[in-house]
C-alpha cells in the first residue's frame, strides 16, 4: 500500500487480526491520526517519541519497556570523526586550490561536496538550499560591484544538484549580466545519497539507456560564452 492515500480497507483487515495495533512513524503521527479518524483504535506516540531518528533500541524500551545494554565509553576517550570527503576525491584538490585565494566569497551547495566547509579545506562561505549556490553568488557579486567591494564570488554545485535546480540559477546568471565564477564539479554520479544515477550519467534510475545531457553545450545554449 502507499502512505497516501491510505489503503484502509487492508488496515482495517490487519487490526482485526491482532489486540492492539501499534503504529510506528518517526516524527508526525501522520499515519497514526488517520487511522484514528478513520475509527481504527492504535497506539502511536502515546509510546514512540515524536523527535528524533527511531532505532531498534529506542522502539524496545518505548513499547517494551527493555532497556537495552551499550557499550559504555568515557567522554575522555571518545575521538571526534566528522564526516570528510572521501579518499582520492578530485574535489578535495579543487578546494585545497580555492581555499589559498583571498578577497574570494564561495557559496556551496547541497551535495557531498558541501564538506568543502569544513576543516582542513575551510573553503565554503555558505550552504542553503540545492541550485542556491550560482544564484547567492550572482547576487552578492552584484552587491559588492554596487558598493565598490572588491571581492571576487565563486558558486560551486554539484552535477545532479546543477541538473536540479542549477539551470535555472545560471540562466539568471547569464540572463542579467553576471560576472560570477560559477563551478559545476562534474563527478558523472550523484554522490551524496549513495552513487544515484542522473540525466548526466547516461542511464535511468532503473539502469536503462538513457540521453546524456551534455554540460558545456548545455551552458553555453543558455548563454554563457566562457
Amino acid at each position: 500500500g502507499f502512505t497516501y492515500p491510505l489503503p484502509m480497507k487492508k488496515i482495517r483487515e490487519f487490526a482485526d487480526q491482532v489486540e492492539t495495533l501499534y503504529v510506528i512513524e518517526e516524527l508526525e503521527p501522520f499515519i497514526e491520526e488517520q487511522l484514528k479518524a478513520a475509527g481504527i483504535e492504535c497506539i502511536g506516540k502515546e509510546k514512540i517519541p515524536r523527535i528524533g531518528e527511531l532505532n531498534p533500541d529506542i522502539i524496545a524500551e518505548a513499547l517494551l519497556g527493555e532497556v537495552r545494554e551499550t557499550m559504555h565509553i568515557e567522554e575522555d576517550k571518545k575521538v571526534g570523526r566528522p564526516p570528510t570527503l572521501c579518499a582520492g576525491c578530485p574535489h578535495r584538490g579543487f578546494y585545497y586550490a580555492l581555499s589559498k585565494k583571498k578577497n574570494v566569497v564561495v557559496t556551496g551547495d547541497i551535495g557531498c561536496y558541501t564538506l568543502g566547509a569544513a576543516e582542513p579545506l575551510n573553503s565554503l562561505d555558505s550552504c542553503v538550499c540545492m541550485g542556491a549556490s550560482i544564484s547567492m553568488a550572482h547576487g552578492a557579486q552584484k552587491a559588492f560591484e554596487k558598493h565598490n567591494v572588491e571581492k571576487r564570488v565563486v558558486g560551486v554545485i554539484g552535477d545532479s544538484t546543477f541538473f536540479h535546480t542549477g539551470v535555472n540559477s545560471l540562466i539568471d546568471v547569464a540572463y542579467n549580466k553576471g560576472n560570477t565564477v560559477s563551478v559545476i564539479l562534474d563527478n558523472r554520479i550523484t554522490g551524496m545519497t549513495g552513487h544515484q544515477e542522473n540525466p548526466g550519467t547516461g542511464f535511468t534510475l532503473m539502469g536503462e539507456p538513457a540521453k546524456e545531457i551534455d554540460i558545456p553545450a548545455l551552458v553555453k545554449a543558455i548563454g554563457i560564452e566562457h
